[in-house]
């Protein structure tokens, strides 16, 4: 009798742990890499940092703000932009992730934005690699 329950109890916890895991990978997938974009006033544009997975990302948008203390996008369109970088499959950081990162920001101030951005204004860096546009 007592063997069945130490039996049961350890079967329950072992299909709650599985239960436990797809839950957590679930959540996991839809979070993207965490950006999280801000106006930056000394760069006159638009700075995303991210850290949640294998090395931080940092995009930049300079000289896009007609002046140095003007915000370039409002609450908005940073929640915008943050969910279209987030979307994108991050996995191990190399020039073809750096490039869709670069590609999704620059194509978000174009089109959805209206704003235009000068050429090799639209970077993003992780480790030793860096992509501008």
């Amino acid at each position: 009798m007592i063997r069945s329950m130490i039996l049961a109890v350890a079967l329950a916890g072992a299909a709650g742990c599985v239960a436990q895991d797809d839950q957590t990978a679930s959540v996991e997938q839809h979070n993207g890499a965490g950006f999280n974009c801000q106006n930056k006033h000394s760069i006159s544009g638009v700075q995303c940092l991210t850290s949640s997975i294998v090395a931080p990302i940092t995009v930049t948008v300079k000289d896009v703000a007609n002046g140095n203390d003007v915000d370039v996008l409002d609450g908005n369109k940073i929640s915008i932009l943050d969910n279209d970088l987030n979307n994108l499959s991050i996995g191990d950081i190399n020039i073809n992730v750096l490039n869709d990162v670069v590609d999704v920001t620059k194509n978000d101030f174009l089109n959805k934005f209206n704003i235009t951005v000068k050429d090799n204004n639209v970077c993003a860096a992780a480790l030793s690699l860096q992509v501008c546009k």
